[in-house]
């Protein structure tokens, strides 16, 4: 049922999508058999509209021009003269503590006890050969 539910509309918009195409290339198809070409219609022409002539505007008088007072010239901070002195002892960073070294056993000290043979399971074993 989860099938069919998950692939209803999928197939249904592929179904209408298929139609929808074909059915427009069989109306372009009738459409350029059935009607012969002819020429458009004349296009509608206007006459021409008379020209209207503005009135020249009114000539405005110059404002008068403001005057702006001067800027006052800012104040200028005093330049250094040289670099400061180099600091005489430069501080040492701080130490990382020194890690203790672990001697780890060799690989040959130590013990093996795996067990060499492997168990009999019944059903991954073959049939015995008569």
């Amino acid at each position: 049922m989860a099938f069919l539910k998950n692939t209803f509309f999928p197939s249904l918009v592929i179904a209408l999508t298929i139609t929808t195409f074909f059915t427009g290339i069989s109306a372009h198809r009738h459409l350029l058999q059935s009607t012969p070409a002819t020429q458009p219609p004349p296009a509608l022409t206007f006459p021409p509209l008379p020209k209207t002539t503005m009135p020249p505007l009114p000539s405005l008088p110059n404002p008068p021009q403001q005057t702006l007072p001067q800027p006052q010239p800012l104040p200028t901070l005093p330049q250094p003269t040289g670099l400061p002195p180099m600091p005489t002892q430069i501080p040492t960073l701080p130490t990382i503590p020194n890690i203790p070294q672990v001697n780890f056993p060799t690989p040959a000290n130590f013990p093996f006890n795996l067990p060499f043979n492997i168990p009999n399971i019944p059903f991954l074993t073959p049939p015995p050969s008569k």
